[in-house]
């Protein structure tokens, strides 16, 4: 007869019911590891360990042998209520986990971005002072003969999936639209999924398995989402109903949102939300060292690294007419405005 001992039964309810409220077995590990809840022998508790936990019948005082379950003779430590509720939410967990990226890549995006031909963008990396940079190709640059190029062919990880991201929180938030996909839910139970909706903290993998694809556009970015699955999410989330969702249920809605995408800028395409300040440190940076050089030269203070040919070139910044450095400082400035062309407008006007 197995007999629970303590504290370790009270950590079992624990990891179950905090594991309802975090609703995620990574953030669950780093909660349980902060209030020092640990192993027998004094470990953290392992992602597998936690998913060991939460499925184990033994907790519920079954005993499973060659896939048949019996009656044991210990007392269960927790209830069936929170055993199934816990079973519901590792289920609809174990969908987003089928679409989420993998360990290599982590790229929210990988096989749901298209450009403006219809081709798929794909996560490409490279390094450069010191840092590690994320971006998005088009096929037409990786395989020109057999892609049509089209106008967008770059844009950087972290600047359309941050987008993506703000925008499905929108689209959580929208009360009035959510609701027009809750009509067959009451008014109270409305109100509870509404209410999850409006605190959820999105992931990766729910965020990944919502979307269906994202397409880019100079003048829009359009982005698809299965509405079936977000709602069958939130019931589970919210009444503890059995989470069931297969392809053909999905139901597609589509969000476009008025941008406007650079054509020819230096490095990569960028996204232009209109109304909303674009600063570029770049240019910010280049304009303070020019006034900082001059002040230092106007001293006689001015190093010996300052005065190569880039330096004395960047120094003629302060030259630009008043209304540009403004722009340029609240973020207003033309988006494909890069430090080369800066420059060229500044000798321009020293002439």
């Amino acid at each position: 007869m197995l007999h629970p001992q303590q504290p370790y039964a009270d950590n079992v309810r624990i990891i179950y019911e905090s594991y309802l409220e975090i609703k995620n077995v990574l953030k669950l590990k780093k909660y349980l590891a902060e209030q020092k809840i640990i192993t027998r022998s004094g470990k953290e508790l392992a992602k597998g360990s936690l998913y060991h936990i939460l499925l184990n019948k033994v907790y519920l005082g079954k005993i499973t042998h060659k896939n048949k379950e019996y009656d044991g003779q210990h007392e269960p430590i927790i209830s069936e209520e929170l055993f199934n509720k816990v079973q519901n939410l590792l289920k609809a967990n174990s969908v987003q986990r089928k679409h989420s990226t993998n360990a290599k890549s982590g790229s929210l995006l990988a096989g749901l971005l298209y450009d403006d031909k219809w081709n798929k963008m794909s996560p490409s990396y490279s390094n450069g002072n010191n840092r590690h940079y994320i971006y998005y190709v088009s096929m037409s640059i990786k395989n020109p003969i057999d892609y049509e190029r089209g106008e967008i062919t770059k844009i950087s990880a972290g600047e359309i999936e941050t987008f993506v991201q703000n925008d499905f929180v929108k689209l959580l938030k929208n009360t009035r639209k959510m609701q027009e996909y809750l009509e067959s839910y009451s008014i109270e139970q409305q109100k509870l999924m509404l209410n999850l909706m409006k605190i959820y903290e999105v992931d990766k993998i729910f965020l990944r398995t919502a979307i269906k694809r994202v397409d880019l556009k100079t003048n829009c970015i359009s982005i698809s989402y299965d509405i079936n699955y977000i709602i069958k999410y939130f019931v589970t989330l919210a009444f503890n109903a059995e989470f069931k969702h297969a392809e053909q249920d999905a139901q597609i809605i589509t969000n476009c949102i008025e941008v406007r995408i650079s054509l020819t800028p230096q490095r990569q395409n960028k996204i232009i939300i209109p109304g909303k300040a674009n600063y570029d440190m770049k240019l910010i940076q280049a304009i303070v060292k020019s006034f900082w050089y001059n002040k230092l030269g106007a001293e006689r203070k001015l190093p010996i690294e300052a005065r190569n040919g880039n330096n004395k070139r960047l120094r003629k910044l302060r030259f630009l007419p008043p209304e540009i450095i403004e722009s340029i400082i609240n973020g207003t400035q033309d988006p494909e405005l890069t430090v080369k062309k800066l420059i060229e407008m500044a000798e321009k006007c020293c002439k």
